[in-house]
């Protein structure tokens, strides 16, 4: 067995687990960044597309990682801050930056997570409601701007204190932490909406 499937299964039987003894029909939400990703996407696929669990589903953060655009066929991407059962999922970069192995060919799907849809409108840092970093004890609102372009997120790099040392092109290790409140208050919106209509 290969070491991902080795790892997969503690995640699976990890979910069950907790499907088994806390769940008790409560919502969902998926969270996941990098390898974490491909993880929970299979886990979509094994416990959610097409079956009842699908129900429960809030939404899924998909993060760090591509997620092809044929890769669901019943779980939708999130096209509005207030939609459930759908997923979202960007991968950051420096603005106007593709990596050398990107392939145009071959589509990914891309959420604004300014907007909370995958239109490649730009979205304004005014919109940012705040990201966190190691060296401020808070957020630091309105530092993030986003535009989706062929699968990535393009970002330009935000000032926090310590950024004249943040010279990477890909956001990778930040993703969450770049758009922490929006996910944060967007998932609370969603559940919101979810009990709502329940």
């Amino acid at each position: 067995m290969r070491a991902f499937d080795l790892a997969y299964e503690d995640v699976k039987r990890a979910f069950e687990y907790y499907l088994q003894h806390y769940n008790n029909g409560r919502p969902i939400i998926i969270a996941s960044h990098s390898q974490g990703t491909t993880h929970a996407k299979q886990l979509l696929k094994d416990f959610f597309e097409g079956k009842a669990l699908q129900t429960q589903l809030v939404a899924a953060y998909l993060v760090g990682i591509p997620v092809e655009a044929d890769y669901f066929e019943t779980l939708p991407p999130c096209e509005s801050p207030d939609q459930i059962g759908c997923f979202v999922t960007w991968r950051s970069y420096k603005f106007g930056y593709f990596p050398r192995w990107h392939d145009p060919s071959v589509k990914i799907v891309a959420t604004n997570p300014l907007f909370w849809n995958t239109s490649t409108t730009p979205a304004p840092k005014e919109l940012s409601k705040g990201l966190v970093v190691p060296s401020y004890d808070g957020y630091l609102p309105q530092r993030v701007d986003a535009l989706v372009n062929n699968g990535f997120l393009w970002v330009h790099k935000p000032k926090f204190p310590g950024s004249a040392f943040f010279n990477r092109r890909n956001f990778h290790i930040a993703d969450y932490n770049l758009f922490y409140v929006d996910v944060r208050e967007n998932a609370k919106r969603r559940t919101e909406v979810f009990l709502k209509r329940r």
